[in-house]
């Protein structure tokens, strides 16, 4: 009986530990955060450039290996959005100007040619494993980001998106029922309009559908 309770109380306390090692090492990153919303999650990240440049905002999370480039371009992830294992963000771009070589005779690359941009992730977005997303980047609302993509342009709202580059193969909700998603969940002067909803699906999915369908037929 003593054996037991030795056993059962050394799990408890094991368990303890860990919870509280995992909360003092998240605490430890979101504390250097520019700026940090309520329930933020960090796991163990890869490599950060510079903390102050990160801005997460309410239940967002980055998981484990998370990697961030940048000299002056921010990381904006807004509510409720995350990020699986392994995102890469580069908030930088290398310029080319006449007559100077990228880079010198010493070894030195010209970063005062790097062209910096914000990255934003709007509200909701769910980013697969091992993305990449270039800079200047916006992700819309309730977007999917499947593993393995590289993201070099603007994504509308509740898009799904795979592939390098960047593809959107269908999106998560109709336009009705996705104006039904905002009217459940945003403030009403927030809501994305149904007029945007319909255009964005009808130009990056039904059109191209269409065009697909009649490809295929030729």
């Amino acid at each position: 009986m003593v054996n037991w309770i030795i056993k059962k109380t050394s799990i408890l306390i094991d368990g303890v530990c860990r919870a509280f090692g995992k909360y003092v090492k998240n605490r430890y990153y979101t504390s250097r955060l520019g700026y940090c919303g309520k329930n933020v999650v960090i796991k163990k990240p890869e490599y950060v450039s510079d903390y102050s440049l990160l801005e997460l905002h309410d239940n967002t999370c980055l998981y484990e290996g998370f990697l961030f480039i940048s000299k002056g371009g921010k990381l904006i992830m807004k509510d409720g959005s995350g990020a699986a294992q392994r995102l890469t963000v580069i908030t930088g771009n290398h310029g080319r100007s006449v007559g100077i070589p990228f880079k010198q005779e010493d070894g030195n690359v010209q970063f005062s040619l790097n062209k910096e941009e914000n990255i934003i992730i709007e509200e909701d977005v769910w980013i697969g494993s091992d993305v990449v997303l270039c800079s200047g980047v916006t992700i819309g609302r309730c977007a999917n980001i499947g593993a393995g993509t590289v993201v070099r342009h603007k994504i509308p709202p509740y898009a799904i998106v795979i592939g390098n580059p960047a593809k959107i193969i269908g999106f998560c909700f109709t336009p009705e029922e996705a104006f039904e998603h905002e009217k459940a969940i945003y403030p009403e002067e927030i809501r994305l309009p149904f007029e945007e909803l319909e255009k964005n699906y009808r130009r990056y999915f039904l059109n191209r559908l269409n065009e697909s369908k009649q490809i295929n037929k030729l």
